[in-house]
């Protein structure tokens, strides 16, 4: 009897021990499931900030150290010296710059250019036709240079209509083509050792002219070069201006302009602009060194 009612008991609490155990489980796999993701989610987090930390700690570090140098300069004028200097050698090259814009000679640029060079003399050839397109025998040419009115001999058109002049500058000419009984014809042109000429006679006794050189782009060229020239030495002016406001050291913002300006100077194309531009670093630097700055900020104090 006493064995029986054991061994019940210890059925019972079996039973008891398997349904608490089933019942722990989906608990314990939750919290489980829980931890993961969570660890998971820290990871992830623990990596990005890895990655992005070191370049937020540097450039707080360069802002900190910026801030702490230029606290410990508020009064030091070898700033200000040292922006003084930079933008007046920025003025000086525009001011160089100008000059030789101004004194600079176009036409002696393209002579002594090797991508505008040309040939002294040339060789002038062509043919001179009839109306049908035969050739024409016996025309007289004369080559004549159009402003010195010098005249580079005469030719007479071959069997084939072909007519030749030798060693003729390379600078506007007027070659002159007359026959008895046909039109005097005038061609105005620049030799080109590259070109044929053809040429067709007419009858007639009328002159007539052709050719047109093309009005030279020089004088516009010199206009345009004397106007940039003048404007960059007046913003030259401004950086020169400029130099003299940061020695004074009374008008901040309107040293700043000058300076800013005075860029378009362009010397020597950007190592001009380029000095500016490190001045007014240093001219930002020193900035309470200037009578309106130092007054603003005792009223601020």
């Amino acid at each position: 009897m006493d064995d029986e009612r054991e061994r019940k008991l210890a059925s019972l609490r079996g039973r008891v021990r398997s349904q608490l155990k089933s019942q722990e489980n989906p608990i314990d796999e939750k919290k489980t499931g829980l931890l993961q993701k969570a660890s998971n989610k820290i990871s992830e987090q623990s990596s990005e900030e890895f990655i992005e930390e070191p370049l937020t700690i540097s450039l707080s570090r360069i802002e900190r150290e910026f801030q702490r140098f230029a606290t410990s300069n508020k009064e030091n004028e070898k700033l200000r010296k040292v922006a003084a200097f930079c933008i007046l050698a920025g003025a000086i090259l525009g001011l160089v710059s100008g000059l030789m814009q101004l004194t600079g000679n176009p036409a002696e640029l393209v002579e002594n250019s090797q991508f505008f060079a040309i040939d002294e003399e040339v060789e002038i050839s062509g043919i001179v036709l009839f109306e049908d397109g035969s050739e024409f025998e016996g025309v007289s040419i004369e080559i004549v240079d159009f402003s010195s009115g010098k005249s580079y001999g005469i030719e007479v058109s071959g069997e084939d209509g072909l007519f030749r002049f030798s060693d003729i500058p390379q600078r506007p000419m007027v070659m002159e083509f007359y026959n008895e009984g046909y039109e005097i014809l005038k061609l105005t042109f620049i030799p080109d050792q590259a070109t044929l000429h053809y040429i067709t006679m007419i009858e007639g006794d009328d002159v007539k002219e052709i050719g047109v050189i093309a009005e030279s782009e020089l004088n516009n060229v010199v206009t345009v070069g004397t106007i940039v020239g003048i404007f960059t030495i007046l913003f030259a002016f401004l950086g020169i201006h400029a130099y003299f406001e940061i020695k004074r050291a009374k008008h901040y913002r309107r040293t700043m302009y000058f300076a800013g300006i005075s860029m378009f100077s362009r010397g020597l194309i950007i190592l001009g602009p380029t000095l500016t531009l490190i001045g007014m670093g240093f001219l930002t630097l020193s900035k309470f060194q200037f009578e309106d700055q130092s007054l603003d900020d005792e009223i601020n104090e």
